[in-house]
């Protein structure tokens, strides 16, 4: 065993590991070959014709030699510099006898060195390149001394000069070479890591952009989806093979239609009712590949519900002494006409009309006033558990209900939000309300809530056991005006979604599996988070 066992070269690089390897590699094949032809009897017939039981000998030691050497660079015993010193001169000194076997320098097998004082200057260029050129070159002299002490007739020193004089050129040579291999390699590997860090900075880049990134190929399907993609199309678990128009078919029937018409084709949409809604654009890519990008409009949403509401409070305040004064004339009148003719029952019929109306329209009035007085956002952190517990007892005690009929189920008991508390508060009413009102007294459980999270979303679910919303309502079941409730106003779910916009919340109706009437509310944790 050479030096310590398992002891690595931290100066030599995987590359430099593998060169050495394939050189070991062709050693034990030269030896393998230079056996075999021995043995064998095959041509060319000068190998080991001088003295063959001394080229047997070497031959089977290269041989074994070899394979011991292979194993230690397959296995990085010691260092690799060690490795090559050793190594080369081994090779040296056994071709060098092999050489001497043969029948000296004129068997032409000196040429043999010349691949080991190549690799010297090719894996460890320097100083120890020239050395193995003097050593093979001191090898062929010292044949050279040797033939001409037995007296050989002719001098071979001639022809030994010359091969010395190859070694050095040749050593010089790979050295230059080498360095310059070595410095493309440097400047390679570090060209490389730079386009490495670059492709990890651009990934990182587009996995923290808000804005989603698709990558669509000419069949339709998903190459690529960042993290905002994933979280506002509702596609985490897309793989490759599986198609835009599987996942977002409104999406997909859009693209397709882009790419029909090369016009901007892309409306806004939402994938699902509890995702957000979203606008899209398309780029197309050299390689036929399509990048599509999927903006989140809930930001712009929540800028303009603002100033919408603040247009509105601005607009209600200057026309609601207007409405009011003649409504209360119009309803004074008609109590007074009542009690004047109590005695004529059409009469009283028409003063019951006017008065259910017109307190009909004065609580339309009264809604509407109420959304125009809405104080500006003032978002606080909210644990939802304890602040859920706590709606729920208020709202029981003032409709004086068993605390039973209303289910808290928490699956996130550590659910914290940054909201503003009153709107949540007016939110959750009037789906309280609504809940409470088409649910069936029958059950003991008559409201359902739930809170959960799924990825960056907070998640409340207010669900009741009635009927549900009929088909026909579920278009128009935000825009204002639109009721099912005797008597009521339209406005509390519009009401409601407006406000969750203007907290960036979202509001949706997601019937439950038994299609019993289910609300959501949607509240991003990343307002927190970027608080904290």
């Amino acid at each position: 065993m050479l030096g310590k066992n398992s002891k690595l070269d931290t100066n030599a690089d995987a590359l430099s590991w593998r060169s050495l390897l394939a050189f070991s590699s062709y050693r034990l094949f030269l030896a393998l070959i230079l056996f075999i032809v021995f043995y064998f009897d095959l041509p060319p017939a000068f190998l080991g014709e001088s003295k063959p039981d001394l080229y047997l000998a070497i031959s089977q030691t290269y041989i074994a030699t070899a394979f011991v050497l292979l194993l230690f660079v397959f296995n990085r015993w010691d260092s690799f510099t060690r490795q090559v010193k050793i190594q080369l001169t081994i090779d040296i000194i056994l071709l060098a006898l092999i050489i001497h076997a043969s029948g000296g320098l004129r068997s032409g097998l000196g040429s043999l060195l010349v691949v080991v004082v190549i690799s010297g200057g090719a894996l460890i260029p320097g100083r120890f390149a020239a050395f193995f050129a003097a050593l093979a070159t001191f090898s062929v002299l010292s044949e050279a001394a040797f033939s001409q002490t037995l007296g050989d007739g002719s001098s071979k020193y001639s022809y030994a000069g010359l091969l010395g004089a190859t070694f050095f050129a040749t050593a010089i040579l790979t050295e230059l070479l080498s360095k310059k291999i070595i410095s493309s390699q440097k400047l390679a590997q570090e060209r490389a890591e730079d386009l490495a860090n670059l492709a990890v900075l651009n990934n990182h880049i587009i996995s923290r952009m808000q804005t989603g990134v698709l990558v669509i190929d000419g069949e339709g399907r998903i190459q690529l989806s960042n993290e905002s993609a994933q979280k506002i199309l509702g596609i985490e678990a897309a793989k490759k093979e599986d198609t835009l128009k599987y996942w977002v078919p409104i999406l997909g029937i859009q693209l397709w239609r882009w790419k029909q018409s090369r016009t901007n084709t892309f409306e806004p949409f939402q994938a699902r009712t509890d995702l957000p809604e979203v606008v899209a654009s398309a780029m197309n890519l050299a390689s036929g590949e399509t990048v599509l990008y999927i903006e989140n409009t809930s930001a712009v949403a929540q800028q303009a519900q603002q100033l919408k509401l603040a247009s509105l409070g601005q607009l209600t305040a200057s026309i609601a002494h207007e409405v009011r004064n003649p409504l209360a004339a119009i309803s004074h009148a008609g109590e007074l006409l009542s009690e004047a003719k109590a005695e004529d029952e059409e009469l009283t019929k028409l003063t019951g009309i006017i008065q259910r109306h017109s307190s009909r329209v004065n609580n339309i009035i009264e809604t509407i006033l109420e959304m125009s007085r809405m104080k500006a956002i003032e978002p606080s952190v909210l644990v939802l558990e304890t602040w859920l517990e706590q709606f729920i007892g208020e709202f029981c005690d003032y409709h004086q209900l068993d605390r039973r009929e209303v289910n808290l189920v928490s699956k996130a008991p550590l659910a914290t939000v940054y909201i503003d508390a009153d709107q949540l508060h007016q939110v959750m009413l009037n789906l309280f309300e609504n809940a409470w009102y088409y649910s069936h007294s029958e059950d003991d459980e008559r409201i359902i809530v739930t809170l959960e999270q799924q990825g960056n979303d907070v998640i409340i679910d207010v669900a009741d056991n009635g009927p549900g919303v009929s088909e026909k309502i579920r278009e128009s079941l935000f825009e204002p005006f639109q009721s099912q409730r005797q008597g009521g106003t339209g406005l509390g779910l519009y009401l409601a979604r407006e406000l969750c916009q203007a907290n960036g919340a979202r509001l949706s109706y997601l019937p439950d599996e038994q299609g019993r009437t289910c609300f959501r509310i949607n509240i991003s944790v990343d307002r927190f988070e970027n608080l904290a």
